[in-house]
């Protein structure tokens, strides 16, 4: 075997380990070799080279073999040049130079905290070219919809890696150190690094367990369906920040609400900005699709794309985040329907939705409680925030709660109408605004009417 996965959790001696298994190998070398340790940062990769320099100072023999000069570990046993036999560099993703080479040995320390991906590959890369080369990636548990989870999900099924798994607490600690660990760190990080658990994210709104019985939908949806009733959620961010778009169904006789389809949007690595037309045709597209009752959005940078979208017929309400008693509810419903069982969701290939749920952190205020979300390199949680902003009017519907559906004209389907709609006179049409018309002409030739909200409920279209 010359491929490890090693997986351990807190201050379960991993770097001590590898510390022992690098001395070994250079103070007592059979052939000449390279090898590198590198770690996501400059204070991890700093951990491997401190233990071996703890070694070294209570086995003060050791240094007659070996030494360790600034972040070079060199046998001094040399080759017929001088050279040393055997030499190991450590290494972190920010750490200014080349890291070229190609190791005969190459261990990966904490891979679960990597953000620069590239320098992990090419490090990778540089070892596939050493034909008898050995790899070992060792690292706490990290978080779902990551490289490293995807990189452990490879080493699981491949017959070439040899996976080694301690998801409890080593047996040195005693249960007042693991108790004490629970109360400080929070659920989410004590679960991932005492208990070996992957995580969806930093944050403690909602437990792990909890998450992952709402992801039990295999995909979006391509056309509403008979029964439910669809509320849409924007989060839009508009320089160096990510968007989501969000449209969640409500089903008040099952009482369920599910994502029926999403979006999220990513800067342009050149501009650095997101592409807002695309954003507003896809909401007009997905709420003309889904017929949306409202579309929900925070106006703090969607105030113009909201007015856009009202002249082209979707019937958008402010959901602002300045609000106390909005802040409360939206935080209040997101726990309410993940504890509840009510809320169902699928997910992309990379975990998205799943990831910005575990970024959610519950904080309570003199108003209630609100929701904040623990920013990384994918985001602020975009998607996530996008859902919440619609779950309020959601729960409303399953509720009962029809206060937020006011009396105003409203397109409705002729078909769904059955015999209480009329078509538009030709008068009436012309009257209209020219978005209407296009809505009321559609391209899909379909026949649409105006009714009052007075004599009939989002209820009622289902009853």
């Amino acid at each position: 075997m010359r491929r490890f996965w090693i997986e351990r959790t807190k201050k379960a001696s991993k770097d001590a380990d590898l510390a022992v298994v690098m001395l070994w190998l250079i103070c007592f070398p059979r052939r000449p070799f390279y090898a590198q340790v590198a770690a996501a940062n400059k204070v991890q990769a700093a951990i491997v080279k401190e233990r071996m320099q703890h070694l070294l100072h209570w086995n003060p023999w050791l240094n007659d073999l070996v030494e360790i000069i600034q972040w070079e570990v060199r046998s001094k046993k040399t080759l017929a040049d001088g050279s040393p036999m055997a030499k190991m560099d450590i290494m972190s993703s920010d750490i200014a130079g080349a890291h070229g080479g190609t190791p005969n040995i190459l261990i990966m320390n904490e891979l679960s905290h990597v953000v620069r991906w590239e320098f992990v590959e090419n490090l990778m890369d540089n070892a596939r070219g050493v034909a008898q080369g050995l790899v070992i990636i060792a690292t706490n548990a990290g978080f779902k919809g990551t490289k490293a989870e995807q990189w452990r999900n490879n080493a699981i099924t491949s017959e070439d890696w040899c996976v080694h798994v301690l998801d409890r607490p080593a047996p040195w600690h005693d249960s007042a150190t693991i108790r004490e660990a629970k109360k400080l760190d929070g659920e989410s990080r004590w679960w991932r690094l005492w208990m070996g658990k992957w995580q969806s994210g930093k944050g403690d709104a909602v437990t792990e367990d909890a998450i992952e019985r709402c992801f039990r939908l295999a995909g979006p949806l391509d056309r509403p369906e008979p029964g439910w009733i669809y509320i849409g959620g924007l989060d839009l961010g508009i320089s160096h920040d990510h968007s989501g778009f969000v449209i969640l169904g409500a089903n008040p006789k099952e009482q369920l609400i599910k994502t029926a389809y999403w979006k999220a949007w990513e800067p342009d690595p050149k501009t650095g900005e997101i592409f807002l037309p695309d954003v507003r045709e896809t909401c007009y597209a997905m709420s003309r699709l889904f017929k949306l009752d409202r579309l929900f959005y925070d106006p703090h940078q969607a105030k113009l794309m909201a007015q856009e979208l009202t002249q082209k017929g979707v019937r958008v309400v402010e959901m602002t985040f300045s609000t106390p008693s909005n802040l409360s509810k939206m935080a209040t419903s997101f726990l309410q329907v993940i504890e509840g069982g009510k809320l169902e969701c699928y997910d992309d290939d990379t975990g998205r939705l799943r990831r910005d749920f575990g970024k959610f952190n519950i904080v309570e205020k003199n108003y209630g409680y609100r929701l904040e979300a623990v920013a990384d390199q994918y985001g602020h949680a975009d998607v996530g925030t996008a859902l919440v902003i619609a779950l309020p009017a959601s729960l409303d519907l399953l509720n009962g709660n029809l206060s937020l559906f006011t009396e105003e004209d409203v397109i409705v389907d002729v078909e769904e109408m059955g015999s209480g709609a009329r078509e538009f006179s030709e008068e009436e049409v012309e009257a209209l605004p020219k978005e209407l018309r296009d809505i009321y002409g559609g391209e899909e030739e379909e026949k649409y009417a105006f009714r009052r909200r007075e004599r009939m409920s989002p209820l009622d279209d289902i009853s």
